[in-house]
Formats: C-alpha cells, sequence, structure tokens
C-alpha cells in the first residue's frame, strides 16, 4: 500500500457536460484538470449556436447537484420555452412549451456559469487534443493490455504532452480522439444539415419574428425543408435552415457555397422559393456569415450488449470496455438535434459523479494504493456504461424519428401530437 495521493482527473473538453463534471469533482474536492481547444474562455465563432433548454430532470438536476441552480435562475428564460409549430404554407399551426419547465439559456452563458464556479488555474486553453498514445513502460510490454489511465499519454496541438493521470475522460464532441479506445466507429452523416443565419434587432425583419416567436422558439417544416427560429439573450434571433442535400452543398464550388453569399443566397432563396410569404421573409433577411452544420449520429447498434446484435457476434466497431477512460455527451453518443442533446450530455456528468463517489465511499478509509483506486472507478465506470448505453440507443433512435418528422408534410401535425403527450405527461405527474 502506498500513502501517495491520487493523480488528478482528466477532462478532456469544456463544453457544458465536461465543466459540469469539473465543477461537481471540485465539490467534491477531487483533484481534476480540463483541457479545452478554445484559445481562452471568450466566445469564439464556433460558439454560433442558439440557446439551450435545461429540463427538470436533465441540465437543472445536474446543477442543482452542482449548485448552481441559483446562478442559473439569474439567467434562465422560463418565458421562453413556447414553441410555435406550423407546416411550409403558415398552415395547421399549434403551439406548445407554454408552462413546460424547459427554460432557455444561451450556451455561452451556460457555460460561464460553469466556469466560474471553478478555480480558473483548472482549465489549460489553447489545449486540442491531437492524439492518444500508449506508453511502454518497459521494453516488450507492447502486447499487454492498457491497465489504467496511466497507461496513455494525451499529445496537444501545441506539441505538448500530457501523462500519468488517475482517470481519463472524453468531453471532447462528435469527432471525439478519445472515442476510438472504444470503438472504431464513427459518426454518420444524415443527409440533413442547417445552415444557419441571424435576425438582429435593427433587422428589417426582426418585428415579424417578433410577432410570430416572441421570446421562444418556432418550428416550420414539409416539402423536404425546415425552419426553426429562436431567440437568443440579446433579442437577436437565430434562423436555422434545415435542408436535406450533400455535405458538397455549402462546401466551395457547392451549390450553396457559404463563401459566396450571393450564390449561397440565390440558392437558398430558391429552395424555400414555394414557402410562405412570412416565412421566405426570414430566409431571405438571414443575415451572414451564414454556418452549415451537417448533422451527424452514431450508428445505435454499437450500444446494444453483443449478445443482442450480429448473433452476439463481436464485430470491429463493437464497444470495448479501455481502464482508465470514460467518454460522456457528443463523444460518447451523436445524436442529430431531438431538443435533449445538452441535458443527456449533463446527465452523463451527474451520473458520471455519483457513481464514482459511490465506489470511492466504499473505499474510504483505506490508505491510497494506485491499483486498488484502478479498479474503483473500473467498477463506477462498468456502472455509468451499463446505464448510459441503453440510454444512447434510445436517444439515437429519438433522434432519427425527429428529423423524419422535420422534413415531412405530416410533420407538424406529429411533433404537435408529441408536444401535447409530454405536456399531459407533465400534468399526469403532479397529480396526487
Amino acid at each position: 500500500m502506498s500513502s501517495s495521493k491520487p493523480a488528478p482527473i482528466a477532462i478532456i473538453g469544456g463544453g457544458p457536460c465536461g465543466l459540469t463534471l469539473a465543477r461537481l469533482l471540485e465539490r467534491a474536492g477531487i483533484d481534476y484538470v480540463v483541457f479545452e481547444r478554445d484559445v481562452s474562455p471568450k466566445g469564439t465563432a464556433r460558439f454560433q449556436g442558439g440557446t439551450l433548454d435545461l429540463s427538470a430532470e436533465g441540465g437543472q438536476a445536474a446543477l442543482k447537484l452542482a449548485g448552481l441552480s441559483a446562478e442559473f435562475e439569474k439567467l434562465a428564460r422560463r418565458e421562453a420555452s413556447t414553441i410555435i409549430i406550423q407546416d411550409f404554407q403558415g398552415k395547421n399551426q399549434v403551439s406548445g412549451g407554454e408552462g413546460s419547465d424547459k427554460p432557455e439559456i444561451d450556451r455561452l452563458q451556460l457555460r460561464q456559469i460553469l466556469l466560474d464556479s471553478i478555480p480558473k488555474h483548472r482549465v489549460q486553453w489553447n489545449k486540442a487534443l491531437s492524439s492518444v498514445e500508449r506508453i511502454n513502460s518497459k521494453e516488450g510490454q507492447t502486447q499487454n493490455k492498457p491497465s489504467s489511465a496511466a497507461d496513455w499519454s494525451l499529445r496537444f496541438n501545441d506539441g505538448s504532452t500530457e501523462s500519468g493521470f488517475r482517470l481519463i475522460v472524453g468531453s471532447d464532441g462528435s469527432w471525439s480522439k478519445l472515442r476510438q479506445l472504444i470503438t472504431s466507429a464513427k459518426p454518420q452523416y444524415s443527409g440533413k444539415m442547417f445552415i444557419e443565419g441571424c435576425i438582429s434587432p435593427d433587422n428589417p425583419e426582426w418585428d415579424a419574428a417578433f410577432k410570430m416567436v416572441g421570446a421562444g422558439n418556432s418550428v416550420a417544416m414539409g416539402n423536404g425543408l425546415s425552419l426553426v427560429i429562436q431567440q437568443m439573450s440579446d433579442r437577436s434571433y437565430r434562423v436555422y435552415m434545415g435542408v436535406e442535400t450533400s455535405l458538397e452543398f455549402t462546401q466551395p464550388g457547392g451549390e450553396a457555397d457559404v463563401n459566396d453569399m450571393p450564390k449561397a443566397r440565390e440558392t437558398i432563396n430558391k429552395l424555400f422559393s414555394n414557402w410562405a410569404p412570412h416565412l421566405r421573409g426570414f430566409v431571405a433577411g438571414a443575415e451572414g456569415p451564414w454556418r452549415p452544420w451537417p448533422l451527424y449520429r452514431m450508428d445505435q447498434e454499437i450500444y446494444l450488449p453483443d449478445a443482442l446484435k450480429n448473433d452476439g457476434k463481436v464485430d470491429e466497431k463493437s464497444w470495448t470496455r479501455t481502464p482508465g477512460v470514460v467518454l460522456l455527451g457528443d463523444a460518447a453518443h451523436v445524436t442529430t438535434p431531438n431538443g435533449e442533446g445538452v441535458n443527456d450530455a449533463m446527465n452523463d456528468a451527474k451520473m458520471l459523479f455519483e457513481h464514482i463517489t459511490a465506489e470511492l465511499a466504499n473505499d474510504a478509509g483505506h490508505l491510497y494504493d494506485a491499483e486498488t483506486d484502478s479498479a474503483t472507478l473500473e467498477r463506477a465506470i462498468v456502472a455509468y456504461e451499463q446505464q448510459m448505453r441503453p440510454r444512447a440507443h434510445e436517444m439515437i433512435q429519438d433522434s432519427i424519428n425527429f428529423e423524419d418528422m422535420m422534413y415531412k408534410e405530416d410533420g407538424p401535425q406529429r411533433m404537435g401530437a408529441l408536444f401535447s403527450a409530454m405536456e399531459e405527461q407533465t400534468e399526469d405527474s403532479f397529480k396526487p
């Protein structure tokens, strides 16, 4: 037995789930360090995204455990939970979300709440992970299986390397470099993308957006297209023009090359030419620069137990355990948007933390021993994955269903029925 203290936990990625875990570890007095690819805490163009709605059982529950509910409520826009649903002709309008416990908050605001809750020295900026390399401490051990996080070295784009961690947590998004240690499967393009623009308060279309959407959200769909409008905290609106197309569509030389805005506008305006005039106005008035957002998802089959897929045969894309490494959020389960992404990610952080602290509590009172500690953390990860994997399978299937609904003629009716069912379920939960 050794009396030395545990090494820090490495968290790769300073998004909502990575920072949620960091805050939870901070409160528990567990050593950690966050490696974030952004050069500084200041938001960049990569954070153009719209608002996030935090559910009571998802993001809000994680913030409550983190002791940040009061800070969240200062910025939460509870009046923004409403949604207007309509078809591409502006007909079959239904509304929902009123009174639901899913207030909106800007992504950057949520990130700042979490950053402010941990010491500044805990986050290392400008640390984009480029690769994960196996450490062979002794000659002839290259064939041995890794047994802990200490077997891996992290190499970053700035040329630096870091190693010697107690646990390595991958919260590094859809294109996670750590995922390759768990599965060779990669996100698959769904055949759909959003093109994001903006309507500022001085935009001629702002009044029309405010009249239709108010502080909330609007979704119009049909004819193979979709249009999502969300109000931000600064009262501007994000406009997401959804199209079913190839990846090359918005790339250099593509039909809607976003580097050639006149060309992109002409192409998108034509696509929406038979939409209702008021909806076409939002497309035509969307300010640039536009940002393409191709929608990817993982194959949900990799999350099933081996016995339930391919007659129990394990293929190269199967989910496997690599001791000392665990994935959260999009790094674990990329889905196309279904309204629950950030809630699922923050719930991952909460679940992992709860399993870690439960296992560590069982070992309390003993002198620290690295080998025993690795086994303890591995039990926590296994328990976490037993919960996460079936949920990931369900989430991805749900996102596929949501995709289908967003581009079909009967989408407004189906989405309206979905929201009605959700509201009835919420009402029933409060009945004695």
